[in-house]
């Protein structure tokens, strides 16, 4: 994983300039990627409000290349729960990748939710880009199936009127809302191993050719207290025993494994987007300054540790649009190399958007893909922009939003 590019020199000075982009906002840009426009010389930053909600995460990124057997993570989570892992096998020989799940002390029945797994592959970029895809369609789906049941639910109501939570914090859990979820009843002296969603099978898991990297993201809910343990080891290892026995495998120099508290986070931009032709308004996320990076602890070592770039943590930016024009909403790889895939909530639909849309990646710093355009017809139209830090790519992004001079043309 490229998260040490978030600290390098061009990243902090990004940083910097995202702190005074509503004084200045002034970026000199060079020549933009073929295919994407340039990044605005001038842009005012947006107003935000964050919250932060949603599960407990279980990081697992140190060691990212590995070159012994052993354990890489492990943790107890109860109730809503998240695991990111990222991990190449570092050795000569074939190696398996296995995530093992069971009940700490009595029957536990785990709720399945989003899913989003990549396949092995000595091309990082494929391989995570494959896991977000596959996320954000089930979630996708879940929106969908969640959404239905939520209209069907008011109709029945005679008053007409919606359940209302407190209004304190987003709540983004499928788990209560969507029907006919994927479930696992452990007992105790039970396991399951997640990747191949195998039950009491000594040997399940995935393999990985030398050099080749599995990276994935799935979340689930836990009636009582499960262990997770994430390893590496031989493929005809007995899982169960090896989660018993083994060693936990110290961290490289990149400290990127803990677990986390309330891994979503909510961007609420204050004041509806109505912009003239000369404007542009932006936000920066996941800069290197970041006071929004999860604060957590190792709980194999006790050392406190920090998600430098918050992988496994999905960000959801809420924005309106207003006035006459069409507004696009573009992303700009800030940090350089970014490629993933997210998904935009508008009009009441749900799209799956590839960042960038025009190639696998991008990322020489000045360059904006446009990856949505809103049409408001001077109505103030709501949106939802869901986007997760991908493997193998580098943060700081901007979003940029400015008004569509071609499709305004178009209509005229």
């Amino acid at each position: 994983m490229n998260w040490f590019s978030v600290f390098k020199l061009p990243s902090r000075i990004a940083a910097i300039l995202a702190g005074v982009g509503v004084l200045g906002g002034f970026l000199a840009p060079g020549s933009a990627e073929a295919g994407y426009r340039k990044v605005p010389e001038k842009y005012q930053d947006v107003d935000v409000k964050v919250l932060q909600s949603g599960p407990t995460l279980l990081f697992s990124d140190s060691p990212e290349m590995v070159y012994e057997n052993g354990i890489l993570y492990k943790d107890t989570v109860e109730g809503d729960g998240r695991v990111f892992f990222h991990h190449v096998n570092g050795t000569k020989n074939n190696r398996k990748l296995a995530i093992l799940m069971r009940p700490v002390e009595q029957r536990t029945t785990i709720t399945w939710g989003c899913r989003g797994i990549g396949d092995p592959d000595t091309d990082y970029f494929i391989s995570a880009r494959k896991g977000q895809k596959r996320y954000f369609t089930e979630y996708k789906n879940l929106w969908n199936k969640a959404r239905k049941q939520e209209e069907l639910a008011v109709k029945r109501d005679k008053r007409g009127k919606k359940a209302k939570g407190d209004g304190k914090q987003p709540d983004y859990s499928f788990y209560r809302k969507a029907t006919d979820l994927p479930l696992t009843s452990l007992a105790r002296g039970e396991y399951l191993e997640v990747l191949s969603q195998a039950r009491n099978v000594k040997q399940a898991g995935a393999r990985l050719k030398p050099e080749q990297l599995l990276t994935g993201m799935f979340d689930f809910h836990a009636s009582h207290p499960v262990e997770i343990v994430i390893m590496m080891c031989d493929p005809k290892e007995d899982i169960e025993n090896f989660s018993q026995q083994a060693a936990v495998l110290p961290m490289d120099e990149h400290p990127l494994r803990g677990t986390y508290e309330h891994a979503d986070l909510t961007y609420i931009v204050k004041k509806p987007l109505q912009m003239k032709w000369y404007q542009a308004k932006a936000l920066c996320m996941a800069d290197s300054e970041d006071s929004y990076f999860l604060m957590g602890t190792d709980r194999t070592t006790g050392k406190e540790t920090q998600n430098h770039g918050n992988y496994g943590v999905i960000y959801h930016l809420l924005y309106s649009v207003a006035g006459e024009h069409p507004v696009q909403l573009g992303i700009n790889p800030w940090g350089g190399e970014f490629h993933g895939t997210g998904m935009m909530i508008a009009d009441g639909k749900a799209e799956l958007l590839n960042i960038p849309g025009k190639s696998q990646f991008f990322g020489k710093g000045d360059e904006v893909d446009d990856i949505f355009i809103h049409m408001p017809n001077h109505k103030r139209k709501d949106a939802e922009f869901i986007w997760s830090p991908p493997g193998a790519s580098n943060l700081p992004i901007r979003a940029f939003w400015t008004l569509n001079r071609l499709e305004n043309s178009r209509q005229s």
